[in-house]
């Protein structure tokens, strides 16, 4: 029994009881995620691990893969177990064998996302001290030049000694820059000498995929992440020989966990794209028979409204995981009908977080619900009042808080989101506002800080939300406080509207929510109609710069005052 042993300043280690007791019950299974790999590898040697646009690794192939790569960067450079690495790659073949080998070496890859830019990427490289960069040359046409763009600011960073690319064909990588390629092909299988990897301590470090701020660190451990992969893979139900596809970057929880981590877990197969366009991912269906995947709302709803979507063959699918934000009900009925899938409607957070419908539920509850935690023997959940002791009521809303062994302990070298977000019992407290039907099926209200206070009256924004998306001319919304002097906040919308639907105006949308009993209070006072809603990296609605922009409105119409 291998407890955690990890001494890195500003990181939080599970207490030795629990890591223990997870241990001892079987939840952890005590394998770095090489070690899956490995055991698939020696299982089903020849079974296609993984797919991409001009690769294609059997699960030895990429094993030995991965035992090249730690082999290079062992005899190559300093790292050493513990160190921390910054990964920025698209969805490809490479990214899974310098996970990896990260993971042979016990090294911590962290998870920058392509679209951070360069005020996340210092953040990120001084906040984890990163001693390589890997990242992507012209190989794949993503319309951004990521090794000029990295060597621009690399250079002021001491302890970043190693930057990676995968080059393109004939690309001529800056001098001190190494190929990934020539990692892979510089040393063998046998080179590599053998690590202790102690899986009680941090193997990948996500990033927090909020809508405000930078990013903050959140180290996952080997084991604690390990074991979602199986849970994951049992609710959704992925067969060995399924297809799983990640819709959004790798490097976002949704993919490395729901799809990537589940498929390996279950000894399935890969398939990789790197450009997440909805006529490219489609392809991709059709190309290799995609089994299943986690896209985004916005990314469902760009493919039933594609304009070619039935020339595409997207018979394979089987089962369709979504969430980040609030999936439409109406999206969820018609790709259930249109495709007869399992639809898996998920709430999940990079923190550890994870409840979905699953397959086999009813439509109804696909729909309306986030269905159940993916490990109801282990996961302790709770729905809190705002003394962030006292469960409430079934049916009533409250802050979701959670432990298991499932769970990160605390944010890297964050004291301040740890003291305000964590008992000293090790709850975490989310912040979310859900609650649990009669079933035992939880819905999803809402974060507190979208709670809207409008003269003393609490309105959810995505609550309202969920009333305002289901009209018909509407096809996305985003509901927010705009200040005001007397009442605190009011309730404003931003809009997009459906193609060719007729305009929409405030008066409309008012009348429509007194149509479905929406009390007066909570129906928006000011409506803004849209060509686009802003989004982050990973596709959610960035509610901040909305909450930026209307403050500057008000205050140019002299409804704020200018210091406000």
């Amino acid at each position: 029994m291998q407890l955690p042993s990890a001494e890195i300043e500003g990181y939080v280690p599970f207490p030795d009881d629990r890591a223990e007791s997870y241990i001892e019950d079987g939840y952890w299974k005590e394998q770095p995620f090489h070690a899956v790999l490995d055991e698939r590898a020696e299982r089903h040697p020849d079974r296609t691990a993984l797919v991409g646009p001009d690769r294609e690794l059997s699960y030895a192939e990429l094993a030995a893969n991965s035992e090249r790569i730690a082999a290079s960067l062992q005899r190559e450079t300093s790292l050493e177990r513990l160190d921390r690495v910054v990964f920025q790659l698209p969805n490809t073949v490479e990214f899974i064998e310098a996970f990896f080998a990260c993971s042979r070496l016990g090294v911590v890859p962290v998870m920058l996302l392509p679209r951070h830019r360069e005020s996340e990427a210092r953040h990120v490289i001084e906040l984890t001290d990163a001693k390589a960069f890997f990242t992507t040359g012209s190989r794949y046409d993503l319309g951004f030049d990521f090794v000029e763009f990295v060597d621009d600011f690399a250079d002021e960073y001491q302890d970043l000694e190693r930057l990676v690319a995968v080059a393109g064909a004939g690309q001529q990588l800056p001098e001190h820059w190494t190929a990934f390629d020539a990692l892979r092909s510089a040393s063998d299988p046998e080179d590599l000498s053998p690590v202790d990897v102690n899986p009680s301590d941090p193997g990948v470090m996500l990033l927090s995929g909020g809508t405000t701020g930078l990013p903050k660190g959140i180290p996952r451990t080997h084991n604690d992440y390990v074991f979602q992969w199986g849970q994951m893979a049992d609710a959704v139900g992925v067969e060995d020989d399924w297809i799983g596809f990640p819709s959004v970057p790798i490097g976002h929880n949704a993919s490395l966990c729901c799809v990537v981590g589940s498929a390996f877990w279950a000894g399935a197969t890969v398939a990789v794209e790197p450009v997440l366009k909805p006529d490219r991912l489609m392809q991709l269906i059709e190309d290799v028979g995609g089994t299943y995947s986690l896209p985004v709302p916005t990314q469902l709803v760009d493919i039933l409204e594609h304009p070619d979507r039935e020339s595409y063959d997207l018979s394979s699918l089987e089962t369709l995981i979504s969430g980040g934000q609030k999936v439409p009900p109406r999206v969820v009925y018609e790709l259930v009908d249109e495709y007869d899938i399992g639809f898996c409607n998920i709430f999940g957070m990079a923190e550890g977080p994870l409840i979905c419908t699953r397959p086999d539920d009813d439509v109804d509850t696909q729909a309306n619900t986030v269905g159940r935690p993916i490990a109801p023997d282990a996961d302790e959940v709770r729905i809190v009042g705002t003394d962030r002791q006292t469960a409430v009521d079934r049916g009533e809303q409250g802050e979701l808080s959670v432990r298991g062994p499932g769970y990160f302990t605390g944010y890297f070298r964050t004291p301040e989101e740890n003291a305000e977000n964590f008992d000293d019992d090790g709850w975490f407290y989310t912040e979310d506002v859900l609650s649990v039907d009669d079933d035992g099926n939880y819905r999803v209200h809402g974060r507190i800080k979208e709670t809207i206070i409008r003269g003393g009256e609490n309105i959810y924004a995505p609550d309202l939300e969920d009333v305002i998306i289901e009209h018909e001319a509407i096809e996305n919304v985003a509901v927010i406080g705009m200040p005001d002097e007397r009442l605190g906040e009011r309730p404003a919308a931003f809009v997009e509207l459906r193609e060719n639907a007729d305009e929409v105006t405030l008066e409309d949308l008012q009348s429509y929510l007194s149509d479905r009993g929406i009390a007066v209070f909570k129906r928006p006072e000011r409506l803004d109609v849209v060509d686009e809603l802003p989004r982050t990296e990973v596709g959610k609605i960035a509610k901040v710069n909305l909450e930026e922009r209307i403050t500057e409105e008000l205050k140019r119409e002299g409804k704020l005052p200018d210091g406000y």
